[in-house]
């Protein structure tokens, strides 16, 4: 079975600028990004020059150098991250709003892939990364120990 799937491109800049609004205040090394995030280093370095080039991210170079977000992390979307590695989201050729379909006249799918197109819109730029980076989640094992730890009488 194939599965539509966002491309490892997007993922991985989301994972990295997450990463990266863990540490509001701090710079992040491209190796430490890489590893932590398990982003392979080439691809972080042309997800990073997209970023850059999109004014989300900057470089400070010399010891103590690395990366960091260029805006406060409740400014920067989703939709912002991933228009600046792909480009406009598209759904659909259909919704693009600069190709024209012979078909959209009669087209009984359009209305589809057209709300489909503005929920999928107003999801990626209502979520912002700070949002994100707060809801870090409690590491695995720490809740299920803790109720088994309680259920036995065990610390």
């Amino acid at each position: 079975m194939s599965l539509m799937q966002i491309p490892r491109k997007i993922e991985y800049a989301l994972r990295a600028m997450i990463y990266l609004a863990d540490r509001p205040a701090g710079v992040a090394r491209g190796t430490e990004i890489a590893t932590r995030e398990q982003i392979p280093k080439y691809y972080l370095e042309k997800v990073i020059r997209d970023l850059m080039r999109r004014g989300l991210v900057h470089a400070r170079r010399g010891p103590g150098g690395g990366y960091q977000l260029a805006r406060k992390a409740d400014t920067i979307t989703f939709r912002d991250i991933i228009e600046a590695v792909e480009g406009p989201i598209t759904l659909n050729v259909c919704t693009d709003g600069s190709s024209s379909c012979a078909l959209q006249p009669t087209c009984r799918m359009y209305r589809v892939w057209e709300k489909g197109q503005r929920v999928l819109l107003e999801v990626f730029s209502d979520t912002s990364l700070a949002e994100i980076a707060a809801s870090r989640p409690a590491p695995p094992d720490s809740a299920p120990h803790s109720v088994q730890s309680a259920k036995s009488g065990t610390a």
